[in-house]
C-alpha cells in the first residue's frame, strides 16, 4: 500500500499528490534567524504525518490538533474540514478515504480501478458513513495485508514503523504509542514481525497475567483472613470441637425452644382452656341443679291417709260408703305403684347426672392444672433466662464455627488457586521450551536472517560501520529485544546503544530497521511506503549523503515510496557547501516561514 493523494475541502489547504515510486520530499524553508523550537512544526511538516495517520483511521482524542485548535471566536478551527486520502493498494486498485473532523467516527470509502484525476469530492461512495470500528475492519480488508491474517491485531499495529514521527525515534522496536503500555502490547507483535511465533509470547503474557491475578487474590485472602496453609489441620480440630458443642447446646436449647417458638400458641391455649373451664363450670352448675331437683323429687312420697278422710266424713256426719273406701284403696295402691316406677326412673337419671358431673369435675381439675402449668411456665423468668443464655451461647459457638469454617474454606481456596497456578506455570514452561527452541535456531529463521542482514547492510551503507540487531531471553524467560550493537572495522565493540552516543544513532537505527522490514516483506502484501519526519537533522554531512543515496537506491530497487520531511538547512551539502537539490518532481510539498501562506493550512494556529 502506498499514498497517492491527500487533500481537503478547503482552498487554503495545500493539496498533495505523492510519487508512488521513489522519494517524496516535504521541504521546509525556514528563514527566521532565531528559530523557535517548533518553527518547522508550525509550518505543518509534522502535521502532515498526523493527517495521514488520521486518515488511516487513528482514533483521536480531544488533544488531537484537529480537535483542540480553537479560533479567536472560541470555535473549533477545523470543525467544517473534510479530508481525503487516496491509497494505491497492492492489488493495483485505488481507494479513496473520506473523514471529516466534526463527525470523525463516520468514514466513507470509494474504490476505483484508476487513479482519480485532480482532487475531487465524490458524491457517490461504495461505503458511506461507516461506523469507526466497522470502517477499520473494512479498511483492513481493502489493504489485505497477508501478515495480519489470523492475528489478534490489525494493520494499525505496524503503521508507525512506516509513519515515524519524532517521538518514535528513541527505540527501534518500541514505538511511542507503546511506551506507556506493557510488554504484552508490542513484544508478541515484534516477535511476529521478525519472523518468530508471536502467538506463543502472547499466550505466555496472558498466562503470566492470570498467575499474577491469582497470586494477588491469594495475597488478599491471606491478608484479609490471616490464614496460612499450615493452620489447616489445626482449624479442622477446632471446628470438630465446636461442632460437638453446637450439638450439645442445640439439644439444651431444643428443650426450651418451645417457649420462644410456641409462646403465642401457649397463650392461645390458655384462652382455649379458660373457655372450656367456663363452659364446664356452666355445665357443672346445671348438673348440680338438676341433681338437687331429682333428689328432692325422689324424697317427695305420695301422701294420702284414708283414715283421716273417714274421720272427716264422720265428724261431718256424712255417710262414707264402703264402696268408696274400696275405690280409694285401689287408687292409693295405684299411686304408690306409679310413684315407685317414677322414683326408679329418677334414680337412674340421677345416677347418670352424678357420673357426668364427676367427669366434668375431673376435666375441670385437669383444665385448671394445665392452665396453672402454662401460666407458671410463661411467668417463670428463671426458665426464660436460662433459655436466653443457652440461645446466646449457641449463637456465639455457631459464629465461631462459621468463622473457623470460613478460614478453612479460604485455605482450601488458596490451595486450589495454588494448584491452578501450578497448572498455568506448566503451560508457561511448555511455552518457554518453545521460545528456547526458537532462540537456539535463530540462524535457521529465514525472515529474521533477511531482516538482520538488511539492517546491517543499510547501516554500513550510511555510516560505514558494522551493526546488528539481536534478541535474548531474560531471567523471566521473556524475550528482550536488545539495542543494536555497533562494531569498528576491526571487530571491536564500539557502542552499545543502550548507553550509547545519543539520539542521532537511534534515529539512524530506526531508519535502517524500517527499511529492512519493508524490503524483507516485499514478497508479501504489506506496507510499501515509509514516512520519516526530520531524520536528517543534526546528522553529519556524510551520513546525510549516505542516507539519501540509500533511499534512492532502495526505492528504485524495491519499488518503494519514501517520504522525507526536511528543513533546508538540514539538507546534505556538496563540496561548495551548497544544499543538494532534488528534482522538482520529487518535492511534493514546499513550506516556508515568509508568511502564513507558506504553512500547510495557509494560516497559523
Amino acid at each position: 500500500m502506498k499514498l497517492s493523494k491527500l487533500y481537503c475541502n478547503k482552498d487554503n489547504f495545500k493539496n498533495i499528490e505523492f510519487n508512488t515510486r521513489g522519494i517524496n520530499i516535504v521541504y521546509a524553508d525556514v528563514k527566521t534567524k532565531i528559530q523557535e523550537k517548533n518553527n518547522s512544526h508550525n509550518l505543518g511538516k509534522t502535521l502532515l504525518s498526523e493527517l495521514i495517520d488520521f486518515l488511516l483511521l487513528k482514533g483521536v482524542t480531544k488533544n488531537h490538533f484537529l480537535i483542540k485548535s480553537i479560533g479567536e471566536d472560541g470555535k473549533q478551527i477545523f470543525s467544517d474540514y473534510v479530508f481525503y486520502l487516496e491509497l494505491k493498494l497492492n492489488s493495483g486498485r485505488y481507494l479513496l478515504i473520506k473523514r471529516d473532523v466534526l463527525n470523525n467516527t463516520k468514514i466513507s470509502f470509494k474504490l476505483s480501478e484508476q487513479k482519480i484525476d485532480g482532487f475531487p469530492t465524490p458524491q457517490d461512495w461504495d461505503y458511506e458513513n461507516l461506523a469507526f470500528k466497522k470502517a477499520k475492519e473494512r479498511l483492513g480488508e481493502f489493504l489485505n495485508f497477508s501478515f495480519f491474517e489470523g492475528k489478534e491485531y490489525d494493520y494499525r499495529k505496524a503503521i508507525n514503523y512506516s509513519l515515524r514521527r519524532q517521538g518514535d525515534f528513541s527505540d527501534i522496536y518500541r514505538l511511542k504509542k507503546f511506551s506507556a503500555g506493557k510488554d504484552r502490547d508490542w513484544k508478541p507483535f515484534m516477535f511476529d514481525l521478525l519472523g518468530f511465533n508471536g502467538e506463543v509470547l502472547s499466550k505466555k503474557y496472558d498466562l503470566e497475567s492470570n498467575i499474577e491475578k491469582e497470586q494477588n487474590f491469594i495475597k488478599n485472602l491471606r491478608t484479609e483472613f490471616s490464614v496460612s496453609k499450615e493452620d489447616r489441620d489445626d482449624l479442622v480440630a477446632q471446628i470438630q470441637i465446636r461442632e460437638q458443642k453446637v450439638k450439645e447446646v442445640s439439644l439444651q436449647v431444643d428443650n426450651f425452644n418451645f417457649y420462644e417458638q410456641d409462646k403465642q400458641l401457649i397463650q392461645k391455649g390458655i384462652r382455649d382452656i379458660e373457655t372450656k373451664i367456663s363452659d364446664s363450670n356452666t355445665l357443672t352448675y346445671e348438673l348440680e341443679y338438676e341433681i338437687v331437683q331429682l333428689e328432692t323429687s325422689i324424697r317427695n312420697k305420695f301422701a294420702f291417709d284414708l283414715e283421716k278422710v273417714k274421720k272427716v266424713f264422720s265428724e261431718t256426719q256424712i255417710f262414707f260408703p264402703e264402696q268408696l273406701a274400696n275405690d280409694y284403696e285401689e287408687l292409693l295402691k295405684f299411686n304408690k305403684k306409679l310413684t315407685n316406677e317414677r322414683n326408679k326412673l329418677l334414680r337412674e337419671n340421677l345416677q347418670q347426672k352424678e357420673i357426668a358431673l364427676k367427669k366434668i369435675r375431673e376435666s375441670l381439675r385437669k383444665l385448671n392444672l394445665e392452665k396453672e402449668n402454662l401460666l407458671s411456665f410463661i411467668q417463670d423468668t428463671t426458665t426464660f433466662k436460662r433459655f436466653k443464655e443457652y440461645q446466646k451461647g449457641l449463637v456465639k459457638i455457631e459464629s465461631e464455627l462459621l468463622k473457623l469454617q470460613g478460614k478453612l474454606n479460604t485455605i482450601d481456596t488458596i490451595i486450589s488457586k495454588e494448584s491452578d497456578i501450578e497448572s498455568l506455570q506448566d503451560e508457561i514452561n511448555t511455552i518457554v521450551k518453545i521460545v528456547n527452541e526458537e532462540y537456539l535456531k535463530t540462524e535457521k529463521n529465514e525472515l529474521y536472517g533477511k531482516i538482520r542482514k538488511s539492517f546491517s547492510k543499510f547501516y554500513k551503507d550510511i555510516l560505514g560501520e558494522d551493526a546488528y540487531i539481536s534478541w535474548s531471553l531474560n531471567k523471566q524467560n521473556n524475550v528482550d529485544f536488545k539495542s543494536p550493537t555497533v562494531q569498528n572495522t576491526d571487530g571491536r565493540l564500539r557502542i552499545d546503544t543502550s548507553q550509547g552516543e545519543g539520539y542521532t544513532y537511534t534515529k539512524l537505527f530506526c531508519v535502517c530497521f524500517d527499511l529492512a522490514i519493508l524490503t524483507s516483506y516485499m514478497t508479501e502484501s504489506f506496507y510499501r511506503f515509509i514516512y520519516h519526519d526530520d531524520v536528517l537533522a543534526n546528522e553529519d554531512n556524510g551520513v546525510k549523503h549516505g542516507l539519501v543515496s540509500l533511499i534512492k537506491e532502495l526505492t528504485s530497487q524495491y519499488d518503494l515510496q519514501y517520504i522525507l520531511s526536511v528543513i533546508k538547512d538540514d539538507l546534505p551539502v556538496d563540496e561548495k557547501e551548497k544544499p543538494i537539490e532534488f528534482d522538482a518532481s520529487e518535492v511534493i510539498l514546499n513550506l516556508h516561514d515568509k508568511d502564513e501562506s507558506g504553512t500547510l493550512f495557509g494560516f497559523s494556529f
